[in-house]
């Protein structure tokens, strides 16, 4: 036999069950319509792309910004990463206390 109070919480449970339930469904439906919105404004771009190369024009895509990277600059930057993990390798190692002699505290041979 169950007790009233182990009825009840079962009850509470289930009741708390169809809500994640329904928090989660709604949760799905935001999310499919966020990509559904990104899926149509990607399509509407490769439309107007794709109408002018069919006219016969050069498609130039200003959107992306152009970054030219030296090698000098990339050689820099990494001789400074080797530099700033170097000290931090000499900053981390510490010295470590040595042990101590003698028996242990919970020994109950004494000499």
């Amino acid at each position: 036999m169950t007790t009233s109070y182990i009825k009840e919480k079962v009850q509470e449970l289930k009741a708390q069950k169809k809500i994640d339930r329904a928090n989660e469904e709604a949760e799905r439906l935001a999310k499919e319509e966020a990509l559904a919105e990104r899926k149509k404004l990607s399509d509407e771009r490769i439309a107007m792309k794709q109408a002018v190369i069919d006219s016969g024009e050069v498609f130039i895509n200003t959107s992306t910004p152009v970054v030219e990277e030296t090698t000098s600059v990339v050689k820099e930057t990494k001789k400074e990463v080797k530099k700033a993990t170097k000290k931090t390798v000499k900053t981390a190692v510490t010295k470590v206390a040595p042990k101590k002699k003698g028996r242990p505290k919970g020994s109950k041979n004494k000499k």
